[in-house]
């Protein structure tokens, strides 16, 4: 791999800003998620959904972030082949440096998270972007388009020729067959405003005549989310995180000359609070769902 030769300091600083990024992304990521938990048949957490869909603005940002985790990884792995270029023969003896856990273990937890992440896009941005399928919610006023609208009028007025006249005819059969589906199994979300948990058959039968086709996110999480083996790896991911966490805001800040004796303290225990807080939150979610829906 031919990496650009920034100077080691360099690598450092740049890794310890998108850390900090990545940082506030996940504050965001854990508020959306734990809507979940809301008693509300998930509308609060399709609509976030939607708006971190559909924002142009955020849409940027989902651009940017990818380009940071990108920047992150590359250049984590590149300063740990060059700490052991630097250091090619292990000590004999047992160091007893005052070198944390969390810190020999920075490169170990970062692989095991980003093995998570691999997961985690194939379950749910890959589904996002077409590339797997998933579960999938229409909006029930996008059902009829205002062009099947017209075709409806001009059908009812003898308008369309017979041939034309079977088309929409068959349109309309889809339309009422995805409906029926959803009243006989009960696929409305509480407020009316969504068909849910709709297949990838039935959105492929829908396709040239409905619009606002998005991935059921809310019902493909607790389905994940049921599934023992799936919660058991999320949930050791995010104390794998926690551990890397630790660590890497320490080292941050330290990297960004923000450190001082004054406060070293307090940025240890905001590190360590920060760290479990998102692990408990995220975790809590997995073991709410397996255990008590």
């Amino acid at each position: 791999m031919n990496l650009p030769k920034i100077a080691s300091i360099s690598k450092k600083i740049v890794v310890a800003c998108v850390g900090l990024f990545l940082l506030l992304f996940l504050l965001v990521h854990l508020g959306i998620n734990l809507c979940l938990l809301r008693p509300d048949d998930g509308a609060w957490y399709i609509a976030a959904s939607n708006f971190m869909g559909t924002n142009y603005i955020v849409k940027v940002f989902e651009v940017v972030l990818f380009a940071v985790l990108f920047i992150h990884i590359i250049l984590t792995i590149a300063l740990q082949i060059q700490n052991w270029k630097a250091r090619p023969v292990r000590y004999s003896q047992p160091s007893r440096s005052k070198t944390s856990a969390g810190s020999k273990t920075m490169i170990w937890t970062g692989g095991l998270i980003l093995c998570f992440l691999v997961i985690h896009f194939i379950n749910f941005y890959f589904v996002k972007i077409g590339l797997v399928e998933g579960k999938y919610m229409i909006h029930t006023e996008e059902l009829v388009t205002p062009e099947l609208q017209k075709e409806i009028m001009d059908f009812s007025q003898g308008k369309l020729s017979e041939e034309e006249g079977m088309a929409v005819q068959a349109k309309i059969e889809k339309i009422n067959t995805v409906i029926n589906k959803a009243e006989s199994e009960n696929l409305y979300s509480e407020d009316m405003k969504w068909i849910r948990e709709l297949t990838a058959a039935d959105v492929e039968s829908l396709e040239g005549i409905v619009e606002g086709v998005e991935p059921d996110f809310y019902h493909m999480s607790y389905d994940l989310f049921k599934n023992k083996a799936y919660s058991i790896i999320y949930i050791l991911s995010f104390i794998f995180l926690a551990i890397h966490l630790v660590h890497a805001m320490q080292s941050a800040f330290q990297t960004l000359g923000l450190n001082h004796n004054k406060y070293n303290k307090f940025i240890e225990g905001f590190s360590w609070i920060y760290a479990i807080a998102i692990a408990i939150g995220f975790t809590i979610i997995p073991v709410y769902i397996m255990f008590f829906v």
